[in-house]
């Protein structure tokens, strides 16, 4: 009888790129390769992405992350990776810490409850029935010194901030279970993430031996951010979705 496969892998709906045989893998390379080829006017000849990289008047907080696909030395893999920056795993670590604390608070009802949506009808429209999502008044708890979950979550992260900034490295991290290609997330020392940051970071990945990798030393604290995400964008006045980034027409 053959190895039962875990939860996670009998739950997928697809077959992860690196189960894939050599044959479909190659022949998914190429293609890529092509494609890479077509593109190198607009990403110049590394790497390819489904998103717009030099967006015209995109500032430079909104230039934290970028998705890219580029080809492995061995002539079948395939590497879907995430870039970004310190500054934006900072503010990703400190917001999770800052919701773990404040979770870790509450009661398991109590943690339930602010998950649980709430709905308001049913309503009847051409024959049809349905809901809408009602407003909820937010809660707030004796636990938070009288203050809501997301409030609470707000102060924390800026404690979290000023006092106890958690460490960044540079780092590689692989995930296998990606439908295209082997996921790459990739966290650099760099101010934003452009055709440069992202050729440089390509070429350390492929120097490294395409593994995971975590750098021996953390990224200064004087180069992470002193605000929380939230206060950093209120000082940027543009009309983009938050950290979003346009697509490719």
């Amino acid at each position: 009888m053959g190895k039962r496969k875990p939860v996670l892998y009998r739950l997928m709906r697809f077959t992860p790129f690196a189960e894939l045989p050599r044959r479909k893998k190659r022949d998914r390379y190429v293609s890529l390769r092509w494609k890479i080829v077509r593109d190198t006017g607009t990403y110049g000849g590394k790497f390819t992405s489904r998103l717009m990289l030099d967006e015209p008047g995109r500032p430079q907080l909104y230039m934290q992350w970028f998705k890219v696909y580029f080809l492995g030395t061995d002539g079948v893999t395939i590497w879907n990776a995430l870039i970004h920056t310190a500054t934006f795993e900072f503010w990703s670590r400190t917001s999770e810490l800052a919701s773990d604390r404040a979770l870790s608070l509450l009661s398991r009802e109590q943690q339930n409850q602010e998950g649980r949506p709430e709905f308001e009808g049913p309503f009847m429209r051409d024959g049809k029935m349905y809901y809408t999502l009602a407003k909820r008044t937010p809660q707030t708890y004796d636990c938070f010194g009288g203050l809501t979950l997301r409030e609470y979550q707000k102060k924390t992260e800026l404690e979290i901030t000023e006092n106890e900034p958690p460490p960044i490295y540079e780092s590689f991290k692989l995930d296998p279970l990606y439908e295209y290609g082997i996921g790459l997330h990739a966290v650099v020392e760099a101010e934003e993430i452009n055709r440069e940051v992202i050729e440089r970071t390509i070429d350390r990945f492929l120097e490294v031996g395409e593994t995971d990798w975590q750098s021996t030393h953390p990224v200064p604290r004087e180069a992470l951010p002193v605000v929380s995400l939230e206060a950093a964008l209120a000082k940027v006045e543009y009309p983009g979705v938050l950290l979003g980034l346009a697509e490719r027409s």
